[in-house]
C-alpha cells in the first residue's frame, strides 16, 4: 500500500500524504514512526509479531481468531505483512475516525473474501472470534452468532439478495445505535461525528 521505508526517517513527501489522509499531525506521524520502527526494523508488521502484540491483551488465548481477521483488514494490500502507511491509516481511523470511516473499516473486517460484500458465512465468522475474544457465550435462542447474523441480515439487507453491499452495512448502522456499537466495536458506542 504504502512504501516500505525502514530508514530511520520517513520522507517528508511521504509524512506530508500521511497527514492529509490520517488525524495525525506531521510531528505525531514522526513519534508514530520511530516506534513503529522499533518494533519492526524492516518497516513491515508480520502477522506473527501483529498477533504477539495484539494477543497479551487477552492472554488466555481466546483472541487469536479475532485478530487473525484485524491484521487481514489492517493488511489493506494483502501482502502478508502490515506497512507503516497500512498501519497509521487504520490506527488513526480507530482512534479519531469518524462514523463512516469505522464502518467502512469494519466492513472490510466482515468482508472475509475482499469480493465487496458480507455473506452471512462471513459476519457469523466474524461474531464468533468477537464472542471467543471477550469470552461471552450464550447459546440461549436468538443470541448464537448465527441467529445474531440472520436478525442483522433481516434489518440491513435491504434488497433481499442474501449479502450486504458496503452501502447497506453502513446506512444500516448509521441508522440503529445498537447495530452501530456491535458491529463496529466501539467502546462508548457513540458516533464521532
Amino acid at each position: 500500500m504504502g512504501g516500505t521505508h525502514s530508514t530511520k526517517n520517513l520522507p517528508k513527501e511521504e509524512i506530508k500524504k500521511l497527514a492529509t489522509k490520517t488525524h495525525f499531525t506531521e510531528a505525531q506521524i514522526r513519534r508514530w514512526y520511530k516506534d513503529f520502527l522499533k518494533d519492526c526494523p524492516s518497516g513491515l508488521l508480520n502477522r506473527s509479531t501483529f498477533l504477539s502484540m495484539y494477543t497479551q491483551f487477552f492472554p488466555d488465548g481466546k483472541a487469536r481468531q479475532f485478530y487473525e481477521h484485524l491484521f487481514r483488514t489492517f493488511d489493506a494490500d494483502a501482502s502478508g505483512n502490515i506497512d507503516f502507511t497500512e498501519f497509521l491509516t487504520a490506527i488513526s481511523i480507530t482512534q479519531s475516525g469518524g462514523p463512516e470511516e469505522k464502518l467502512d473499516l469494519a466492513f472490510q473486517l466482515y468482508d472475509i473474501d475482499r469480493n465487496g460484500t458480507i455473506e452471512e458465512s462471513e459476519m457469523t465468522q466474524i461474531i464468533k472470534a468477537i464472542h471467543l475474544m471477550v469470552g461471552e457465550v450464550d447459546d440461549r435462542e436468538g443470541n448464537s452468532p448465527a441467529e445474531r447474523t440472520r436478525a442483522i441480515f433481516k434489518k440491513m439487507d435491504v434488497n433481499c439478495d442474501q449479502v450486504l453491499t458496503k452501502e447497506e452495512f453502513i446506512q444500516g448502522c448509521l441508522s440503529d445505535e445498537h447495530l452501530y456499537r456491535l458491529l463496529a466495536q466501539t467502546k462508548d458506542g457513540k458516533k464521532k461525528t
